[in-house]
């Protein structure tokens, strides 16, 4: 597509480009009738097409995000939630008639397309990312037959899939890959990785494939015309400018914004998947072998992010390439080789050279990005982590020389810039060096903006990492969010029988992730294995009476036990029903020996034996299993700063971030309630002005400091003399700033009434700050009655 210009042109050219990519010449493609696909439990597929119920269609409702964008409709799910009680009875015989008949009105499947710039500049349509704006009726149809799919799909898709799917993780293909590349450098063995790249995958699925693989899944006919109804139908009007274009109809592909298109197109590439099975199973593929197990190892998949992995063979060459041109044929999915990439590990240059001008595709270095993560990089390595911190400092730039008040710097530190790195923490430990630049970028935004100088830090970053509640930000220290990330793969592991350990240990994640406790001994005081019958907890050497192993309470009687690697259930034995203990000894006792021993069997005599198998647990919180948020409270509490605040003092705090004023002011009553606002006493110890110059602009007579300004100085004691006659209170004058707020907020009687005290605080700090920056900056001497009204109007 050339160059166009005007509005009329751009639009024309938009439906053309549209037309033509969803367009779809039918013709007879060739099936995968001899490849074996795992087929749905009769129960599994009667289920999917069971009534639908009142409760699952209120679920649905009750998760939808009521902001997101309206469709041709105008409306969105804050309207429905709204008028729910009202609607639900139209909406329920909505359900019922589609379950009838399958079929779904014309305007329910018209939609518009919104277009995403992919990159920075774009200079194409191919530049954009296509999202469907749905219609709220058709959502709702669509997001409940996706949770029904959700629940059965599992049995389907085979665990070298890790997208969209409960349990599984975007990590774990990242996890695999790094492991055949580090086993592969450490065994000296050939390797080629082949990171395949789709061409618009989504919106180029046949939609005959797609029905294919339904039947041959072995889903029902009213779901495959239930499928048929809600994807093979209906008109798009692309937005220009925000304005929408003429309906175009479309032919093929699934809808991104589509609940139901991620989990069909993870049934539609199992055909991908499958064929590489099938050519595995008959030899015209040899994958590489991982591990001391020799765990074959020849494709992960992420949706349509694919990798290919096989010892470096010229059949490998072949059978990869007819693999892709057959999948091609039969779905409708195109490689677009010239983007794929081709990785060597051991191999020569002479055979890359040779692999790639037959896969006709570019080759890549060892360490590639895949699903936005580095492999094959070491994570110790501070140029590892240059792309995260880059990303950072892009999104600082993306926020221009806007001005941004304190609390929005709060609000974007914690939305943002916290959250930028956790992608990456979830795999790969930070060094020291690169979290101290992290921290260092969030601090000098956090008390300079986006400004160029170096401002004060006016509190410690340790106790900016605090909660809220305890007179901190809570933003997160990334130390400890490492930790927790990492955690979760280890408790994993337990979980699933140390699954992942059959691709190897060679990497340095896994290094990482045997030495997260070094040093220390945490681990053991968070997780525990909960004494079922016995056989795998260790009597001796592990933790299951107490907080410490018996070998560390009683050292003197494990030196002299001779059942120093026995298990607990081989420590003692039913004896007509009764557990009974069977301590054996290498002697007699000493006399202060025995003592002891009578404190064991003490120590041990509640101990129930049972017939169920021993269990990991997560000690913080046994009922609802592990979480990274707690452990990350536990983390902090052990390692992190000592809460000095006292119970009145947490309320304070409390109290400040959730009264319902805006972000700054409540960034302005932490700082005063910490004294760590720019008052002249406080410029002064940090010499940034003189001593003389430290009086109280207001009354000039004393040091101007945090408590004279907001308390005692008669301004602002005057003031505050007038609000509370407003409000009927008697006047008190607390000995420091907390006791003021505590005071005056927590005799207000209820909830309601505390909530209001609460702001009017909030406000007379907010003016009195004003009117002493606008005495000393702007030469404006402001009256009482101005900032009681002023106190008034915000309140």
């Amino acid at each position: 597509m050339g160059w166009v210009e005007g509005p009329v042109e751009v639009r024309r050219a938009v439906v053309s480009y549209f037309r033509n990519h969803f367009d779809n010449e039918v013709w007879p493609r060739p099936t995968l009738d001899g490849i074996i696909f795992p087929v749905l439990s009769q129960v599994n597929a009667d289920s999917l097409t069971a009534n639908f119920t009142m409760e699952e269609i209120s679920e649905v409702i009750k998760g939808y995000d009521g902001s997101k964008s309206p469709g041709p409709d105008g409306f969105n799910f804050a309207f429905i939630k709204e008028f729910w009680e009202i609607m639900k009875h139209d909406v329920r015989i909505m359900f019922d008639q589609f379950h009838g008949n399958a079929c779904l009105p014309k305007s329910l499947l018209s939609y518009f397309l919104t277009l995403i710039p992919k990159v920075n500049s774009p200079q194409d349509l191919g530049d954009f990312r296509p999202i469907s704006l749905l219609g709220c009726l058709y959502k709702m149809i669509a997001k409940v037959l996706a949770a029904r799919l959700a629940r059965v799909i599992g049995e389907l898709i085979p665990k070298t899939q890790s997208a969209f799917l409960k349990g599984r993780q975007l990590v774990e293909c990242v996890v695999v890959v790094n492991e055949v590349i580090d086993f592969a450098k450490k065994a000296g063995k050939e390797c080629l990785i082949f990171k395949v790249d789709f061409e618009k995958a989504y919106d180029s699925v046949d939609w005959g494939f797609l029905d294919y693989m339904l039947r041959r899944f072995g889903f029902n006919t009213k779901w495959r015309a239930w499928m048929k109804a809600c994807i093979c139908s209906g008109s798009m009007s692309v937005l220009v400018n925000g304005s929408p274009t003429e309906e175009i109809s479309i032919k093929r592909g699934l809808k991104q914004g589509d609940p139901l298109a991620p989990l069909l197109f993870l049934l539609v590439a199992e055909g991908l998947g499958a064929l590489m099975i099938e050519a595995v199973e008959k030899g015209h593929f040899k994958p590489f072998l991982v591990g001391r197990g020799r765990l074959p190892v020849s494709i992960l998949q992420y949706a349509d992010d694919t990798l290919f992995i096989g010892e470096a063979t010229v059949e490998n060459l072949w059978t990869l390439k007819a693999i892709l041109r057959g999948f091609e044929l039969v779905s409708g999915l195109k490689v677009n080789f010239w983007k794929s990439c081709l990785v060597g590990v051991n191999v020569t240059h002479d055979f890359l050279q040779m692999a790639s001008t037959f896969l006709n595709c570019r080759i890549g270095r060892i360490s590639f990005i895949y699903l936005g993560l580095p492999v094959g990089a070491n994570p110790h390595r501070y140029s590892t982590w240059i792309p995260m911190l880059n990303l950072i400092k892009r999104r600082l730039g993306a926020w221009g020389n806007k001005y941004i008040s304190l609390g929005g710097r709060i609000v974007l530190i914690n939305a943002v810039l916290n959250a930028i790195p956790i992608f990456f923490l979830s795999y790969m430990k930070m060094p020291v060096k690169v979290w101290k630049e992290v921290v260092s970028v969030q601090r000098n935004f956090l008390w300079g903006g986006l400004s160029k100088r170096r401002r004060i830090s006016w509190v410690k970053w340790i106790d900016i990492c605090k909660s809220k509640k305890d007179g901190g930000l809570g933003i997160r220290d990334l130390r400890w969010v490492s930790l927790s990330l990492l955690e979760k793969w280890r408790w994993k592991l337990l979980m699933d029988g140390e699954e992942e350990m059959q691709f190897g240990t060679c990497s340095a994640w896994w290094n990482d992730l045997c030495r997260l406790d070094r040093g220390g001994t945490w681990f053991t005081q968070v997780v525990r294995k909960r004494m079922g019958d016995g056989n795998t907890i260790n009597f001796w050497k592990d933790i299951w009476v107490g907080n410490q192993t018996l070998q560390q309470r009683f050292p003197r009687l494990y030196g002299i036990s001779v059942q120093q690697d026995n298990s607990v259930r081989d420590v003692g034995n039913w004896v007509n029903g009764v557990w009974r203990w069977e301590l054996s000894w290498r002697r007699n006792f000493c006399v202060w020996e025995e003592a002891l021993v009578r404190e064991l069997e003490e120590a041990i005599r509640h101990t129930t034996i049972t017939a169920t198998e021993d269990r990991w647990v997560w000690v913080p919180n046994e009922a609802d299993g592990f979480s990274v948020k707690s452990l990350y409270v536990f983390l902090q509490g052990m390692f992190g700063p000592q809460n000095n605040l006292n119970d009145f003092e947490c309320f304070v705090f409390k109290n400040i971030w959730k009264s319902p004023v805006p972000s700054k002011v409540c960034a302005l009553a932490w700082q005063l309630c910490l004294d760590r606002i720019p008052t002249r006493d406080n410029l002064v110890i940090r010499r940034i002005i003189r001593s003389e110059d430290a009086l109280c602009p207001a009354c000039g007579d004393v040091l101007e400091t945090a408590r004279h300004l907001f308390m005692h100085c008669r301004f602002a004691a005057a003031v505050w003399y007038r609000v509370n006659r407003w409000l009927g209170k008697m006047v008190m004058i607390p000995p420091d700033i907390r006791m003021s707020y505590g005071l005056f907020v927590g005799c207000g009687g209820n909830k309601k009434i505390r909530k209001g005290y609460s702001i009017v605080w909030l406000a007379f700090v907010w003016v009195i700050w004003r009117i002493r920056n606008d005495r000393i900056f702007n030469n404006i001497n402001g009256n009482e009655e101005d900032a009681v009204d002023n106190i008034q109007c915000l309140s």
